[in-house]
């Protein structure tokens, strides 16, 4: 994953940035946003590999919410109060409610510590630059975004503040086309020609029919 290293702030704040992360003895909390594919993927992963736990979801397909929810939130009960969202500004609202309540000592549910933006690709921009106001660690699924501005935007709105603050992570779930290993590989084969002319190549991985189908669709 690619780690920009920065807080998800900048300098101009608004009361949500006041947002701090401690260190906590209790298990992470994080939110889901997509209970697609990906977001399932995750979520597994964060309930079979990690201490952390999976503690809201947004999705706006109501049945696809449900059923994620029954499977690694709120199992046969019912979701409680900041556990299921529509959607990312829905979410927005209700934590920087819950933040404001909190501020005045009135009893609130615990937030989240992290996100995980599992949407479809063309809504990742809006989501991160809507959510970073609240100074989460955030996991965006790859693509950054797919358009240049998008991640130009993304990448200016997440610089580091002047002031010292606490650091949200921010990450991209990338695959490995540009990793350096994968760039020599290439570099030896196409420029160098260590072994000569490549007339065919045979792909083992085990991918899929889905990726297929819509690899060719794009």
């Amino acid at each position: 994953m690619t780690d920009f290293g920065h807080p998800v702030a900048n300098g101009n704040q608004t009361p949500s940035d006041s947002h701090t992360l401690e260190p906590s003895h209790e298990s992470l909390r994080v939110l889901i946003i997509g209970a697609g594919a990906r977001g399932n993927a995750y979520a597994q992963a964060v309930t079979a590999f990690t201490n952390a736990r999976v503690y809201a979801v947004v999705e706006p397909i109501q049945e696809r919410r449900e059923a994620f929810g029954r499977k690694y939130i709120w199992g046969d009960g019912e979701p409680v109060e900041g556990q299921s969202f529509n959607g990312w500004p829905e979410f927005l609202l209700y934590e920087s409610s819950r933040r404001e309540k909190k501020r005045y000592e009135e009893p609130v549910p615990p937030g989240v510590d992290g996100v995980f933006i599992c949407t479809l690709d063309g809504m990742h921009a809006d989501a991160i630059l809507g959510l970073r106001v609240l100074n989460l660690h955030m996991m965006s699924e790859k693509p950054l975004a797919t358009t240049l501005q998008d991640c130009l935007n993304i990448y200016k709105a997440l610089q580091p503040p002047h002031a010292p603050s606490p650091k949200a992570v921010f990450s991209i779930g990338h695959v490995l086309h540009y990793s350096p290993h994968n760039m020599l590989l290439r570099k030896l084969l196409l420029e160098d020609g260590v072994i000569g002319e490549v007339l065919s190549i045979e792909h083992a991985e085990p991918v899929g029919w889905w990726h297929f189908s819509h690899s060719y669709v794009r």
